[in-house]
């Protein structure tokens, strides 16, 4: 507000790249320190055999996901406190920034359990065939997947996790070390 107001008084506004942008230290520091939140966040999956508390706490850990991607891939500076979106709108500015496009399972797989988190909120109830066809295009074992417990559910729904934290964070180190080469290049 204080900028628009500065801009009537004075004419004119200043840009500050340093309120706004990051050095390349600086960028490198904080992918490294989302890297390692990503990493930390995978133990914070509970112990649990309660299917729609895990299914809960899956969406809360993909949403950190995504909340660290967007940090991890917008130009300017972005606190963790300064994203004030939905999930939904978390997960479209993460697919507008580059998020599950080259990974033909991620995108259904994060829609997919936003949908069972809000039937489990709006409804009390748990459409387990769609989760089982969730478990299922992350499983290694496409043609042959079977689960038939819910402890089974929540293991593989820990691996999706699991997959997602090391995979964002092992695109964001490699892709920032390929620029930073590709620069130092030049």
């Amino acid at each position: 507000m204080q900028t628009a107001h500065n801009f009537f008084k004075e004419g004119g506004f200043l840009i500050d790249p340093v309120a706004h942008y990051t050095s390349r230290e600086e960028r490198e520091a904080e992918i490294e320190a989302i890297a390692e939140d990503l990493e930390q966040l995978t133990k914070k999956f509970p112990r649990t055999q309660n299917i729609e508390y895990a299914l809960l706490k899956a969406h809360l850990i993909i949403e950190h996901v995504l909340l660290q991607y967007i940090r991890a891939y917008a130009t300017t500076h972005v606190a963790v406190k300064d994203v004030k979106a939905g999930f939904a709108q978390k997960l479209e500015i993460a697919y507008l920034l580059g998020f599950g496009v080259n990974d033909p399972h991620m995108l259904p797989t994060v829609e997919g359990l936003n949908k069972l988190r809000n039937q489990i909120a709006h409804t009390f109830e748990l459409d387990r065939a769609r989760l089982d066809e969730i478990l299922r295009i992350n499983s290694e074992d496409y043609e042959n997947f079977s689960v038939s417990t819910d402890r089974q559910r929540v293991t593989r729904l820990r691996q999706i996790c699991n997959y997602f934290c090391g995979r964002v964070a092992g695109q964001m180190i490699g892709e920032f070390a390929a620029v930073q080469y590709y620069k130092e290049q030049k």
